[in-house]
């Protein structure tokens, strides 16, 4: 493991959540129109003078459309920003919880969101107050999200049930004795202790979906990959 410096972790952060805030800008459609785009130009501008180091182009494209110009694959991408957001907070501490929530109830966004620079703060200035948590409790985040994300592609295909079923019951007995994910001795256990598999389709969708996120995203921050969107979701891919 070989986690990215203070400046990359806390650019990611911040770009990932002003995307987040173009996001709830779109979203508020009870706020002022006027007020609404300007703050949605002020954030543009602003990220066009200390983001552009760590803005795709489609990222940026996000940012400069104006009100009610943006697709709802865009606004979309804006939503998983934060998660992207509070995955890098939680490696630097600023998300304060000793692991990340299988599905999010908001907390870590909001924390991201309360702590991250905004319109016309230097991004640099608060590399400083970074701390990164150790290669052991990094590596140990990433493993157990590994295994979520493992966990939610299962039972998808009927020809492969009892593969499937066979690799699950490997996996828990491997786990015995281990706090990596909770289980009941036949399945993965879920938020409000209900097992993955008794989950609504529409839950564990959106499990798979943050699961995916935040696996990828902590595998940027460990040193695989050149950005989180683009650093690999299995190591061995």
């Amino acid at each position: 493991i070989h986690p990215w410096p203070p400046i990359e972790l806390v650019g990611q952060l911040v770009s990932h959540v002003a995307l987040g805030r173009r996001g709830l800008i779109e979203s508020d459609e009870q706020g002022d129109m006027f007020e609404r785009e300007t703050d949605r130009f002020e954030l543009d501008a602003w990220a066009k003078l200390e983001l552009t180091a760590w803005m795709s182009v489609d990222q940026s494209a996000i940012l400069a459309a104006p009100l009610a110009n943006v697709s709802e694959a865009q606004l979309e991408a804006c939503h998983d920003a934060l998660i992207v957001a509070s995955t890098i907070g939680w490696a630097t501490y600023i998300v304060a919880l000793a692991t990340l929530p299988i599905s999010t109830d908001g907390g870590p966004e909001g924390a991201v969101l309360d702590w991250a620079p905004g319109p016309w703060t230097p991004v640099r200035s608060s590399v400083k107050a970074i701390r990164v948590r150790s290669d052991e409790h990094l590596a140990t985040e990433r493993e157990r999200w590994e295994l979520l994300a493992w966990r939610s592609t299962l039972f998808q295909d009927d020809e492969s049930i009892n593969i499937d079923q066979q690799a699950l019951e490997e996996t828990i007995a491997e786990l015995a004795g281990q706090s990596l994910v909770e289980t009941n001795g036949q399945d993965f256990i879920a938020a409000r202790g209900k097992p993955f598999g008794a989950l609504p389709a529409d839950d564990l969708a959106q499990i798979a979906h943050e699961a995916e996120l935040r696996l990828k995203t902590l595998n940027w921050v460990c040193g695989f990959g050149e950005t989180p969107v683009s650093a690999p979701l299995f190591l061995e891919d």
